[in-house]
């Protein structure tokens, strides 16, 4: 008698080994959110720019900032989680649909994520990082376009499809300035 034993090449025990840059964006989110709108240099300029790259490195979770950010109840970073595109909408916000944002808070988050790029820069970090920089330069360009500020996004957008040329979100944003597209919040 033959004895078949199913082959397969994965485990389900380790379905999250394939997927370590999720894991590390998810961990480090709420770090990243805090970095980005709490007062201060928090543990440093190089680990705050660490949090955001690394934060950066997925869509769901550079999702997640943008739907932190554009709420305009300003909530804690300890709240934020990552979007579940399966389950959850695509945030208002990243649209430029509904509450106007707190400028302020959006304009720092903004600066923040291009110190972040510069720092990682800088650093010359190859590899995965180049995915988290160009992420969070994108978070960057629609910070800049949803305060209607599109010179400033078409540029941050376009350094970030120079890093990685198929960026979902940094496509978005340049196609919404080339567009002419506006934030329904800037239109009032």
């Amino acid at each position: 008698m033959v004895c078949m034993i199913p082959v397969t090449t994965r485990s389900a025990h380790d379905h999250a080994v394939r997927y370590p840059r999720e894991i590390a964006a998810a961990v480090t989110l709420r770090a990243a959110c805090a970095a980005l709108v709490e007062p201060g240099p928090g543990h440093g300029p190089r680990a705050a720019s660490a949090a955001v790259v690394t934060a950066c490195s997925a869509l769901a979770t550079r999702l997640a900032v943008v739907r932190f950010l554009a709420d305009p109840g300003s909530p804690s970073p300890r709240s934020v989680r990552p979007l579940d595109p399966f389950t959850e909408p695509t945030p208002a916000g990243l649209l430029g649909t509904g509450p106007r944002p707190v400028a302020p808070r959006v304009r720092t988050a903004g600066d923040r994520c291009t110190d972040a790029w510069r720092t990682w820069r800088a650093d010359g970090a190859a590899g995965d990082a180049v995915r988290g920089a160009a992420g969070a330069l994108s978070v960057a360009a629609w910070a800049a376009w949803a305060l209607g500020s599109v010179a400033r996004a078409e540029t941050r957008a376009r350094y970030a499809l120079d890093l990685r040329s198929d960026d979902p979100l940094a496509g978005l944003v340049l196609r919404s300035v080339l567009a002419g597209a506006r934030p329904a919040w800037e239109r009032r």
